[in-house]
C-alpha cells in the first residue's frame, strides 16, 4: 500500500470511528435521561427534570457535534487526498551485487583442488581465501568504482558506519588492503554507493558484459576459471583496461544523443 493509499485508509477509519462514538453519545445519554426524567416525574418534581435533561442532554450533544464536525473534516481530506495527484514512492537503494553463499562451494573446490587441504580441516584463513575466490565475479569491478573515485557511502548508512566505510574505501584505493576485504562480511554492494555519473555505467556493464569478459581474462592470462584464483592487484592492473574501454564505450554512445539534441 503506498502512502496515499495507506492516509485514505486511516482518514476513512477515523471517519467511521467519529460516526459510530457520535451515535452512541447521542444514544445512551438519551435512554438515560428517559429513565430519570421518568422517576422525577412520577414524584412530581418538574424543576429537578429539566435541570438533569438540560445536565445529561446538552454536554452529550455536543460532544457529538464535535465528533460530528471531526468526521465531515475527514470527508475533506479524504476528497483532497483522492484528487491528489500519484506520487512515485521516493528513490530507494538497490542491491547490485548480493553474494550470500552461492559461490562458496565453486569456490571452495578449486581452491581445494589447488591446494590439497582437507575440506573437514580448513582453517580461518583457509575460509578467507576460499571467500577471496568466491568474490571473483565482482572483485575488479569494485577495485575499478574505489580506484575512480567513483565510490560512496550508502544513503542506508548511518553517520558512524559511512565514517568507517570512508576510512576503509581509502585503504583499499591506496592497496593496502584489497576489496575482497571490503565484501568480506558484507556480502553486498548497492547501487547507490557508485556516484550517479558513473552509476548507469557499472550497472548495465555488470549485469550484461563484465561476467564474459572476466571470464575471458582468467582462461586467457590466469589459466584458471570464475571463483578459482584470488584477487592480485597486478591482475586487477591488467583487467581493469577492459573496463576502461567500456566505460568510454558507454560515454561515447551515451553523449552521442545528447549532442544531436543540442
Amino acid at each position: 500500500m503506498g502512502n496515499k493509499e495507506k492516509k485514505i485508509a486511516e482518514l476513512k477509519s477515523k471517519k467511521k470511528g467519529d460516526i459510530i462514538v457520535a451515535a452512541v453519545f447521542q444514544l445512551f445519554p438519551l435512554l438515560s435521561i428517559f429513565f430519570i426524567a421518568a422517576g422525577v416525574i412520577n414524584r412530581g418534581d418538574t424543576v429537578n427534570t429539566i435541570i438533569c435533561l438540560v445536565l445529561g442532554f446538552l454536554p452529550a450533544e455536543v460532544i457529538a457535534l464535535l465528533l460530528i464536525l471531526d468526521a465531515k473534516k475527514c470527508s475533506r481530506l479524504i476528497a483532497e487526498e483522492e484528487a491528489r495527484p500519484y506520487e512515485p514512492p521516493a528513490e530507494y537503494a538497490k542491491t547490485l551485487y548480493n553474494n550470500d553463499g552461492y559461490t562458496y562451494n565453486t569456490a571452495r573446490d578449486f581452491y581445494l583442488a589447488q591446494t590439497g587441504r582437507n575440506p573437514k580441516k580448513l582453517t580461518r584463513e583457509d575460509e578467507n581465501a576460499v571467500w577471496e575466490y568466491a568474490y571473483d565475479d565482482f572483485a575488479y569491478l569494485l577495485m575499478w568504482i574505489i580506484e575512480n573515485d567513483f565510490y560512496q557511502t550508502s544513503k542506508d548508512n548511518d553517520e558512524d558506519t559511512a565514517a568507517e566505510i570512508k576510512e576503509f574505501i581509502a585503504r583499499v584505493k591506496k592497496r593496502e588492503v584489497k576489496p575482497t576485504d571490503y565484501l568480506t562480511g558484507n556480502n553486498w554492494f548497492m547501487e547507490d554507493e557508485v556516484k550517479k555519473k558513473a552509476r548507469g555505467f557499472v550497472t548495465e556493464y555488470f549485469k550484461g558484459a563484465y561476467m564474459d569478459d572476466v571470464r575471458a581474462f582468467a582462461k586467457e592470462h590466469l589459466n584458471a576459471e570464475l571463483y578459482g584464483f584470488p584477487f592480485r592487484f597486478e591482475d586487477y592492473d591488467a583487467f581493469k583496461v577492459r573496463i576502461d574501454e567500456a566505460y568510454a564505450k558507454y560515454k561515447e554512445e551515451n553523449e552521442k544523443p545528447k549532442k544531436e539534441n543540442e
